[in-house]
């Protein structure tokens, strides 16, 4: 069927909609906001598609699935029934996505994560930011400007690089990560004072205090040098072996752990868990872990943190040099670990909406002053966030991803959405820019 038959501004078109949950539900409410024809399937038997395929010869079939393989088994069938039909697809796998885009003729392929993690981003970042513009390099910030958005450059205080370093070095985060650092530096220390004692008391060469300073600090041999110097010396010597006894113990304890243990984070380097002007992401799902990369790509350092090790987005992180802490993210002792003092925000995006809520009090409870965004999927969960706990910004991200969802299957040219207050927009191709039928927000 010519989908150029129906109206330019995508009222009337007959859309298929395959999927459940939440996300599904608000992509048929925005659908019929945008005055679209919907005919909606629950289930996924692949008879009952094709009927509705053959028999509704839809504009648009828009599959929205938490399975990646459903959404491809279910979009394969589609182009199998009608070769020129429209897909929507919501897949998440980055590799599937793309092979999907390129193999698959009149497809368009998104997802949840993909929609909602720039509105997340931005008030993440900075409260004035609605979202972020990932299209520019570098990523630019979108400012809500009444019933208009403006763009303007990221304000990302990075501070220096060997500022970043030192606090790294001095409030590393994991206790297997103090050890081995403190029990280097302090070996490292003792080292030097042994050195320079030689040198200054026995009269020794540089070369041969360090290499008998070294040899006895490793203890393959004595210091032959100490031999020769007064009884004070001995003792001295005597004290600064004991004190390299118990950092070589600190460093020995802290290297085996790191060793052992699945670690993800590191000391120094991209996975060290920044300390200053960070953004804490709790829920590493889907929607967390595209945020964590959105963020970072705007220049902000991020630390994910995610009850178990065992996800596959926390396989994901590691591969991408993301710091990953394993804990409870509504537990106060571990959020005070984080240095919510000196945060950005804290985003509280796991997939289940009270649980967001603990994080979001357990986040004020540590420090009353820091920024919560708040990812809810239940549009009463959200308002009642809003008006009577006043936990911070409430993103619902079922009803954002829904309206783009919904303006994509309608009109060809829509590429995101924003917020501004409690509505919905979206933005298409040329610029514009057009409020959403469904409010972010509803009443």
């Amino acid at each position: 069927m010519d989908g150029s038959a129906r109206p330019a501004d995508g009222k009337g078109r007959a859309v298929l909609l395959i999927g459940q949950g939440d996300l599904a539900d608000e992509t048929e409410h925005a659908l019929e906001a945008d005055g679209a024809d919907v005919t909606r399937l629950t289930g996924e038997d692949e008879q009952e598609v094709r009927d509705a395929i053959e028999r509704g010869a839809p504009d648009t079939v828009t599959i929205v699935a938490r399975s990646d393989a459903i959404v491809l088994r279910l979009a394969l069938l589609a182009r199998s029934v009608d070769e020129e039909v429209q897909l929507l697809l919501t897949i998440f796998d980055p590799t599937m996505a793309d092979h999907v885009s390129r193999q698959i003729e009149n497809a368009h392929v998104t997802s949840l994560a993909d929609i909602v993690a720039p509105s997340l981003a931005g008030p993440c970042i900075d409260e004035r930011y609605t979202a972020v513009e990932l299209d520019r390099d570098p990523p630019a910030a979108l400012i809500d400007d009444g019933d208009d958005v403006r763009e303007e450059p990221l304000e990302v205080e990075h501070g220096s690089r060997l500022g970043r370093l030192a606090r790294a070095v001095v409030t590393p985060f994991d206790r297997s990560g103090a050890l081995l650092l403190y029990g280097a530096v302090g070996l490292l220390l003792v080292l030097l004072v042994e050195i320079v004692m030689t040198m200054i008391v026995v009269d020794a060469k540089p070369v041969d205090a360090i290499y008998k300073s070294a040899k006895a600090l490793v203890t393959v041999g004595p210091n032959d040098a100490v031999e020769k110097g007064p009884g004070w010396f001995k003792l001295f010597i005597a004290g600064t072996v004991l004190i390299a006894f118990v950092f070589a113990a600190a460093f020995t304890a802290g290297l085996v752990n790191r060793v052992i243990d699945r670690r993800l984070t590191g000391v120094l380097g991209a996975r060290s868990v920044p300390r200053r002007n960070h953004v804490v992401v709790v829920g590493l799902g889907q929607v967390g872990l595209r945020l964590c990369l959105v963020l970072r790509r705007c220049g902000v350092p991020v630390v994910a943190v995610e009850l178990s090790d065992d996800g596959e987005s926390v396989g994901l992180a590691r591969k991408m040099d993301l710091p990953v802490v394993i804990g409870r993210g509504a537990d106060p002792s571990l959020l005070e670990r984080l240095s919510l003092e000196h945060a950005r925000a804290v985003a509280a995006v796991t997939a289940e909406d009270l649980e967001n809520i603990q994080i979001a009090m357990a986040a004020q409870s540590v420090h009353p002053d820091v920024r919560v965004v708040l990812r809810v999927g239940d549009g009463q969960v959200a308002n009642e966030s809003r008006s009577l706990l006043s936990l911070g910004i409430v993103r619902d991200v079922h009803r954002i991803a829904g309206a783009l969802l919904a303006a994509m299957a309608t009109s060809g040219d829509a590429e995101s959405v924003v917020c501004l207050g409690d509505h919905a927009h979206v933005r298409f191709a040329d610029g514009r820019l057009e409020r959403a039928e469904i409010d972010v927000l509803a009443s």
